[in-house]
């Protein structure tokens, strides 16, 4: 009910949400300048204290924006006074003006920050509920797929070895081999998504583990002509994780700095301490991610690439989370590169 209550809300026009606000301003600004000649007065107070009957109703329909925006409009009421105030030899009750015009900002800001807050959390629960939906439709179509799929590339393989490679039909059915490897790579990063993370902790020395993910991307970086460093600083030999899982977050990571690098440049991996966490970062100098699909690039079935099957930052970043650590882009602008940050907790209390 409430979310239905919430969808015609948003579809009603933004004039007939602010018709209210203005109404209830000019009429308390129109009462507010025929009083001002019976300063101070009890008639004068009350309109003045109205006046954050339209401030709180611009916050709470417009968030900060709107509060800043009504209080501005208020303000305009006291511009006579003010300046009455200041010809005064002594600017008498010039700091209770300025004082309540503050409070009006004040109350302004204070209610258009909280309705901003909730209403990001909102779509954030929103989202969060729209992808839970997704990940069970993703799982129950790539658990159907699985068994025909494979059978289909089992047959495809056996007839492409039996096919002589001058065979007219052989390129076609490397294709199909091939194309058969790239859905069974996404069926599996899909049921990877959408099945519940079972971690085995135990204590791991990030130092080997780095190292051995440097080792592993040689051979792609080599391909690319790019070159890809590794920093430690002491401090940073443990924690507690599953190895697994964080290098194929690690991997994950590198091989898509890897891909976005130009030739002859140069991709950073490194590990520290910072706050007490362990940090990991990866850095490339490519072409960078667009400002508008920053966040998105978590998102599960986004990809900007041809061939991407948009899941691996989503599922390196379930990962993360379920160490207690995150994952974000540290920064990155078109032409410039981008810097991913892993942050892991040195020590994780296990939940019964």
């Amino acid at each position: 009910m409430l979310r239905g209550l919430s969808h015609r809300w948003q579809t009603i026009p933004t004039w007939v949400k602010l018709a209210p606000i203005i109404l209830l301003w000019a009429g308390l600004s129109l009462a507010h300048a025929r009083l001002l000649d019976l300063r101070p007065s009890l008639w004068l107070a009350t309109v003045e204290r109205l006046f954050f009957l339209p401030l709180v109703l611009a916050a709470l329909l417009f968030g900060l924006r709107g509060g800043l925006v009504g209080a501005a409009m208020i303000a305009i009421n006291y511009y006579e006074p003010l300046l009455t105030t200041l010809r005064q030899p002594q600017g008498a009750n010039l700091g209770h003006l300025l004082a309540e015009v503050g409070l009006y900002f004040l109350e302004g800001a204070v209610v258009g920050l909280i309705v901003d807050r909730e209403r990001r959390e909102a779509r954030r629960l929103q989202q969060a509920e729209s992808l839970a939906l997704l990940g069970q439709a993703a799982a129950a179509v790539a658990h159907e797929l699985k068994t025909p799929l494979i059978a289909i590339g089992g047959f495809a393989q056996r007839m492409l070895r039996d096919v002589p490679p001058d065979h007219p039909h052989h390129r076609q059915l490397d294709i199909v081999v091939s194309q058969v490897g790239h859905m069974e790579q996404l069926l599996r990063e899909m049921l990877d998504y959408s099945r519940p993370l079972e971690l085995r902790l135990a204590p791991l020395e990030i130092t080997p583990l780095l190292e051995e993910c440097q080792a592993l991307s040689a051979e792609m970086a080599d391909a690319q002509g790019v070159r890809v460093t590794l920093e430690t600083t002491p401090g940073a030999e443990t924690v507690l994780a599953d190895a697994g899982r964080v290098k194929q977050v690690v991997l994950n990571l590198v091989h898509n700095a890897i891909q976005a690098s130009p030739r002859g440049e140069v991709v950073r991996l490194s590990a520290g301490l910072r706050n007490g966490r362990l940090r990991l970062e990866v850095s490339d100098q490519g072409a960078g991610v667009a400002p508008e699909d920053q966040e998105r690039i978590f998102h599960p079935f986004f990809t900007t690439k041809r061939h991407g099957t948009g899941l691996g930052l989503a599922i390196c970043r379930k990962i993360v989370q379920a160490h207690g650590g995150e994952l974000e882009l540290l920064r990155s602008a078109p032409g410039q590169g981008s810097t991913f940050v892993v942050s892991l907790p040195l020590e994780r209390v296990l939940e019964d």
